[in-house]
């Protein structure tokens, strides 16, 4: 890996570094995908079982739902990464605040667009 930095935003005047996005990224990805296996086999233990309460189940669902959209939002910003359109807005096209990066790295949109 090479050092890489932008800095998205003129107003924050941040730079961000976007080496450290990327494992970061990478390691969000691997740890949610990692968990999906595990919370899917749950659940379809929970299914095959039929004295599952049907509201557990639903929860475990809504839960597998939130893993797989995490992981589906890291992939994507690994995607935005290596195109070279990280922190640009998919809405507007602008930039997204670096410190907007930093806290929420899978962010797609700016703050206007949110």
């Amino acid at each position: 890996m090479t050092d890489r930095t932008a800095t998205p935003d003129l107003a924050t005047a941040t730079p961000l570094d976007l080496d450290a996005i990327e494992r970061r990224l990478r390691a969000e990805f691997s740890r949610n995908e990692q968990q999906l296996v595990e919370l899917e086999g749950v659940l379809t233990e929970m299914v095959r079982a039929h004295d599952t309460i049907q509201e557990d189940e639903d929860d475990m669902r809504r839960i597998v739902d939130a893993v797989r959209g995490d992981l589906h939002r890291a992939r994507r910003a690994l995607e935005r990464l290596e195109r070279g359109s990280y922190g640009r807005c998919l809405s507007c096209g602008s930039a997204i605040r670096s410190d907007r990066l930093e806290v929420i790295p899978t962010a797609e949109h700016c703050n206007a667009c949110a």
